[in-house]
């Protein structure tokens, strides 16, 4: 990663026992308060959000009907008493 592609980016009113809490994990990983932040941010923007990973799922091409799909969803819950 170069800097051409990073931006700075400012958080403002984080909470002190907050900031004191990530600079103690930033420590006890060697690391930077910044370099800390910048991998969680990563790490957190790699994770797609339910409401994403909802819309991926939708909409299928199936080639089945509703009625048909809850006709099977029954029979498998009827098999599983």
């Amino acid at each position: 990663m170069s800097e051409r592609d990073t931006k700075p980016v400012h958080i403002r009113d984080v909470p002190a026992d907050v900031v004191d809490t990530l600079q103690a994990r930033a420590n006890a990983e060697g690391m930077s308060l910044t370099a800390y932040l910048r991998n969680a941010f990563i790490e957190m923007a790699g994770r797609p959000t339910m409401s994403e990973i909802y819309q991926r799922s939708w909409p299928r091409p199936w080639s089945i009907d509703g009625e048909t799909l809850q006709h099977a969803v029954r029979e498998a819950r009827e098999e599983d008493e």
